[in-house]
């Protein structure tokens, strides 16, 4: 005659499935905690090597008044506006007609590519007179309150025009 067992087999096979489990993240630890495997393949700092400091006292102090200059123009350079870095061309979409213009100081269309090409070359060299090279960008408001354009076509057409200088779209 077949007996029931004792013992329920789930007894013995939750203890086998922690230490299972164990084992296996003891497994994926492995490469975070051990060490380089050997002496040679250990990697080198690739760095400039270090120079030794000059016992002069003179040129110590020269080398620190450089150093607290550049200091100096690093954090002014970080501190410089946005405004001294960056030149915004604002346009204008008609709220008529959906044409792009502009106020140069009379009111300047762009109809075609030929045109925003035009614009966007007389803007960069504007930007870079003077010594100092800002950068462009060009900020596209759409029409003041209720307007059918610019159509999802005409919108298409602009940003491919300005596809590869910086643009924006603003609603005033």
């Amino acid at each position: 005659m077949i007996e029931i067992p004792h013992r329920s087999v789930t007894r013995f096979f939750i203890p086998l499935i922690d230490v299972l489990i164990l084992l296996f993240c003891i497994f994926l630890i492995m490469p975070y905690v051990s060490g380089p495997p050997s002496q040679e393949a250990a990697p080198d700092n690739k760095g400039e090597p270090v120079k030794p400091l000059p016992t002069d006292v003179k040129t110590l102090q020269e080398m620190l008044t450089e150093e607290r200059m550049r200091v100096a123009r690093l954090e002014k350079e970080k501190l410089a506006r946005l405004t001294d870095r960056l030149n915004v061309r604002v346009l204008e979409i008609d709220p008529n007609t959906g044409v792009l213009f502009y106020y140069d100081p009379d009111r300047q269309e762009v109809r075609t590519e030929a045109d925003a090409v035009r614009l966007i070359t007389r803007q960069k060299s504007l930007a870079s007179q003077g010594g100092i090279v800002k950068d462009v960008f060009f900020l596209i408001l759409y029409p003041r309150g209720k307007s059918a354009y610019p159509t999802a076509a005409q919108t298409d057409q602009i940003k491919k025009w300005f596809h590869e200088v910086p643009h924006g779209f603003d609603i005033p």
